[in-house]
């Protein structure tokens, strides 16, 4: 098991770099190109948005494995505290980019419950 957990922290730390460097891909191929279709706009965006929830995911995931590590005595309180820092900038950071990008899938769903609404009177 001991020599399993550093390729453990190698996968989720590519996994979480490829994430990003997809995200940042999308965002910049995005910004700029000028003549890009709506529904290829919509597609980038969701891809975008695919990638940041991925992201998230493996962003939690790793924090919870550094919590579990130490807890089970393997990082020390100063390790444990800096890695948890750095993890959880990384996931605000994507959970912000998130709730910024969210303005268009929330008012779909509006649109979606009141459409619904409509159907049920």
């Amino acid at each position: 098991m001991s020599e399993l957990l550093p390729w453990l922290f190698v996968v989720t730390a590519a996994v979480a770099m490829v994430g990003g460097l997809l995200s940042l891909w999308l965002s910049l191929s995005l910004a700029l190109s000028n003549e890009v279709s709506d529904d290829a706009r919509a597609q980038l965006t969701n891809d975008a948005r695919l990638a940041l929830l991925t992201e998230k995911e493996a962003l939690l995931q790793e924090i919870r494995d550094v919590a579990f590590e130490h807890d089970a005595g393997k990082l020390s309180k100063a390790d444990y505290e800096e890695l948890n820092a750095k993890l959880r900038a990384q996931a605000r950071r994507v959970l912000h980019e998130l709730d910024a990008g969210a303005e268009g899938f929330r008012e779909e769903a509006e649109a979606l419950i009141a459409r619904r609404l409509e159907e049920d009177e």
